[in-house]
């Protein structure tokens, strides 16, 4: 009998000497923490289903320094084979089996989609393939699916002032649908505060969005937006042509300063051509820019043009505003004057 328990005894000593440490190395939060060589968490984006024992290379080459026959032993330990496509994030409190089962189990981390104010729909879509699975194709398709956009209440012409700007919390792999679909969702409740009855009751809601984007485009204070809202409201109001630089600049296809002949480019978004406000918004208005055109200033300004402070000067006649604008041209081209004597002076 002394032989085999001597056995049994050497054999569990041999186990605990070779598997214990192993085993904390396997729940241990510190071993993940000693093993990153970079300051930050790692973050690792899967665009296809992994092999589980192809993600070592990976995080090796992120900066994650794991004897390879620890990390296969736990690998294999924990059964998990397949990593499935998605975002995750390597962080310095996890210990190995939590990592392996985060992986195993396809438990994705967010990221955050910034969506910026005052964009066009192809930078936005820029973004949204800069930060996402999906490229800029499968987006563009969804925003020309008019029957989809029907049922969430937008259309192709409408959805760029829709495409709410926010900081997002999605996952990387979410398709199209699901993040254009937030993003209108979250547009829908910001002109609710602004909107008593339901927002797609009737067309202010539509025209509030149009003109938020052409503020979007227009002011260059923010405290100047409600004074901007309520001057374009008292032009239409007033059956004046709303004659918004920003609306012949989205006709034009460039943000740029306007020539005399930019005015007379015949375009439906042309409001120097047109009456009223245009087919849709030309932009993706904030949430300041909204309610500047939901609750503007109540004043009696009808004109605008820009000043050498970098504000707008607002004239209630038209007499008064041909002054400002003579200031502004005067100013335009003394700095023009100045530009060209610098110029001279520096050959």
């Amino acid at each position: 009998m002394k032989p085999l328990i001597l056995q049994t005894v050497f054999f569990l000593a041999s186990f605990l000497f070779v598997f214990s440490p192993r085993n904390y190395l396997l729940h241990s939060n510190g071993f993940i923490q000693t093993s990153f060589t970079s300051q930050d968490d790692i973050s690792l984006y899967f665009d296809l289903a992994q092999p589980m024992d192809s993600v070592f290379s990976v995080l090796e080459k992120k900066g994650l320094s794991i004897n390879s026959e620890i990390f296969d032993w736990a690998r294999r330990l924990s059964g998990w084979k397949i990593v499935p496509k998605g975002h995750y994030l390597v962080t310095k409190s996890s210990s190995l089996d939590q990592l392996l089962e985060k992986l195993g189990r396809g438990l994705q981390d967010p990221i955050s989609l910034t969506i910026l104010p005052g964009k066009n729909i192809e930078s936005i879509i820029e973004q949204l393939d800069r930060q996402s699975l999906y490229d800029e194709y499968d987006f563009l398709e969804v925003l020309k699916d008019d029957t989809w956009l029907s049922e969430i209440n937008s259309n192709a012409t409408r959805v760029i002032g829709q495409l709410y700007p926010e900081t997002y919390s999605v996952y990387w792999t979410d398709k199209p649908k699901t993040i254009i679909g937030r993003l209108i969702e979250e547009s829908t409740k910001a002109l609710s505060n602004f909107i008593d009855e339901d927002p797609f009751a009737s067309s202010k809601w539509e025209e509030i969005i149009i003109m938020a984007s052409i503020i979007e485009w227009e002011y260059r204070f923010e405290e100047e937006k409600k004074r901007i809202g309520g001057l374009y409201w008292n032009r239409i109001n007033s059956n004046m042509r709303l004659q918004a630089d920003p609306t012949v600049n989205f006709a034009l296809g460039e943000r740029r300063r306007l020539l005399y002949k930019d005015y007379n480019f015949e375009h439906p978004y042309n409001t120097y051509q047109i009456d009223g406000l245009p087919p849709g918004p030309i932009t993706n208005p904030s949430y300041s820019s909204l309610e500047a055109a939901a609750r503007p200033e109540r004043h009696e300004y009808l004109y605008m043009v820009a000043s050498p402070k970098g504000t707008h000067a607002f004239s209630t006649s038209y007499k008064d505003h041909l002054k400002a604008s003579k200031i502004w041209r005067d100013w335009i081209q003394e700095q023009y004057r100045i530009k060209k004597q610098h110029e001279q002076s520096s050959y």
